[in-house]
């Protein structure tokens, strides 16, 4: 089997090791109840690993308790290959958990874990929803063989979410922070609980939101550019189009969703302004934040994921599906974004094909064990190498100019021919006319597409069925799909969350001989470029499961109203910044 029906990681990620894959599952063979994993991870070496996460249990009461169960820990001695797998907290009658976080102290291990009283959970209706939580510590000295109570006092005023954390803990000018996030007021805030000797722990100053945006799961480093400044980076939920379940859903469907970001240089005390960071996308699930040792910063993400509102089968494709990952070099801009990961689908209801959650640890410079869930259902650990800036070579290239000879890989389809100077797409009915390029799923990442070309008859294009499109072109990349269509009264494409071409640049001269560029980024948004002219235009572009690949077409009408269009040259690569 190929993708999208087996899994794939990126280029420079490893095969991934399963650490554990037990859960219940109903009589049609979907999941019994909810089990989002939240695993953790701690590289004692590049052998010795330890990995935390949550299984959760079913509720008397309610059928689909969330964010609670016991905390699992497994062990490996051999770099992932095997584990031994024990329980680090068990859930009783009384007590459940929501969260584990590892903080490592020089090999003693202290595993943070978020503490739920159920009957403090449980509302009037019997539902539980995991909050709030208090954070307890277990120790273990013998590299996670074994674990004992580490009694803790957490100064954090009572509140409707408790303490929770979900990003790495920091060491910085003789403390350990531990980034977390609370209910405040009327939202959720985020700020770092500190410490000096591991026992006693009070909260710094809370961020101050960007205005309409509530914030969840922080993560923290040391700034790359300066050794006393920290860097938090969130999770986020955009309410500026509406609070209501509907609102949200429609903003999430249609719009780009970006971390926020702050900046301490007390050691979390107090904070700047949250802003939210358009070279870091979130769609309102956590993204994974870090600095290795040799400054660069690593970040892994969804490309998609939202509070979208109904059954498993009406979210979009790629809910929560496929991790991507970006560094920045410090100096540098961020590299494009690129896979990570992007596994099957072992059910067709809740958590279908989800790929989310991931945590890092460094284990040598620029080296990292990744830990995430996969489904709901199995815990997975790969290697991911940073250490070596992203392979800029094209994704893929045609040439049909004269002399041109970068032709290979080309298919060629609905008499597509080569003429002098171009390749001929000619379409006189409702068939297409076309030149497709597969792509490498695993190379899938943040592109940039230009070609050059003209449209030598204009069609009349249909922006629901897609007929009349005169020069067109697409790029699915295992995660977005870019339709972009070139006509002579100006340029179409297709938006985030619809299925109608939409004109995104109107010209009069549109279908003369132009050379195109449009640059994608990591949240999907593009933008069009005319004979190296920024033209202004920028749009969302889809959200697609379509095979990976780079196809120019034409399309007549069923009326017979012709299309025909002569592409010269066309190029993809990454999106690398141009200013580098």
């Amino acid at each position: 089997m190929s993708w999208p029906d087996s899994d794939v990681v990126g280029s420079d990620v490893t095969l991934p090791f399963t650490v554990y894959g037990k859960v219940d599952r109903g009589p049609g063979g979907e999941l019994a109840h909810e089990g989002n994993r939240v695993p953790d991870i701690v590289a004692l070496d590049d052998r010795r690993l330890v990995v935390g996460w949550r299984a959760g249990v079913r509720d008397e009461r309610d059928s689909a308790p969330t964010d609670q169960g016991s905390i699992m820990c497994a062990r490996s001695g051999d770099g992932g290959k095997s584990w031994t797998v024990s329980t680090l907290a068990a859930a009783t009658a009384t007590h459940r958990y929501h969260y584990v976080i590892f903080l490592n102290d020089a090999g003693t291990l202290y595993a943070l874990l978020g503490q739920i009283v159920i009957d403090r959970d449980r509302d009037r209706e019997g539902g539980v929803d995991g909050f709030p939580t208090s954070m307890v510590v277990r120790r273990s000295t013998d590299d996670g063989r074994t674990w004992t109570d580490f009694p803790v006092t957490v100064d954090v005023p009572d509140n409707g979410r408790g303490v929770v954390v979900a990003g790495k803990p920091v060491r910085s000018g003789g403390l350990w922070l531990v980034p977390y996030w609370r209910h405040s007021g009327t939202t959720t805030r985020a700020g770092v609980l500190r410490s000096a000797d591991l026992r006693t722990w009070t909260s710094g100053g809370l961020a101050e939101n960007p205005p309409g945006v509530a914030i969840e799961e922080p993560q923290l480093a040391v700034s790359q550019d300066d050794p006393g400044t920290l860097v938090m980076v969130t999770r986020t939920l955009n309410l500026t189009q509406g609070t209501s379940a509907a609102a949200r859903d429609a903003y999430y469907r249609a719009n780009a969703a970006h971390c926020a970001t702050a900046t301490s240089t007390d050691a979390g005390l107090t904070w700047s302004p949250m802003t939210l960071d358009e070279n870091l996308p979130n769609y309102y699930v956590k993204t994974f934040f870090t600095r290795d040792t040799a400054g660069r910063y690593l970040a892994i993400f969804n490309t998609l994921a939202g509070p979208f509102t109904g059954a498993s089968a009406s979210k979009p494709d790629q809910y929560r599906e496929v991790l991507y990952y970006k560094v920045r070099r410090p100096g540098e801009p961020w590299e494009p974004g690129r896979l990570f990961a992007d596994g099957a689908r072992l059910t067709s209801g809740a958590a279908r094909g989800w790929d989310v959650y991931a945590s890092a640890d460094e284990y040598e410079p620029g080296r990292f064990f990744v830990v995430w869930e996969h489904n709901q259902t199995n815990i997975k650990v790969a290697r991911l190498d940073i250490s070596q800036p992203i392979n800029d070579a094209p994704l893929a290239e045609g040439d049909w100019t004269t002399g041109g000879a970068t032709t290979d890989g080309w298919v060629l389809s609905g008499g597509a021919r080569v003429t002098g100077g171009g390749l001929r797409l000619r379409s006189a009915g409702a068939g297409s006319c076309s030149a497709s390029f597969g792509l490498d799923v695993s190379r899938g990442c943040d592109f940039t597409l230009e070609f050059r070309g003209r449209v030598n008859d204009d069609s009349a294009l249909d922006p629901r069925t897609g007929s009349g499109v005169c020069s067109g072109v697409k790029v699915s990349n295992g995660a977005r799909r870019l339709m972009l269509t070139v006509q002579k009264s100006g340029v179409w494409s297709m938006c985030k969350g619809s299925a109608v071409w939409e004109k995104i640049y109107s010209s009069s001269t549109a279908g003369q001989p132009a050379t195109w560029k449009v640059r994608v980024d990591s949240s999907g948004v593009a933008r069009l470029f005319r004979d190296d002219t920024d033209t202004g235009a920028t749009w969302v572009i889809q959200d697609s499961r379509e095979r990976p690949q780079l196809t120019h077409w034409v399309t007549g009408t069923p009326g017979g109203n012709a299309a025909e269009a002569t592409l010269e040259w066309t190029r993809l690569t990454p999106a690398l910044d141009e200013t580098r």
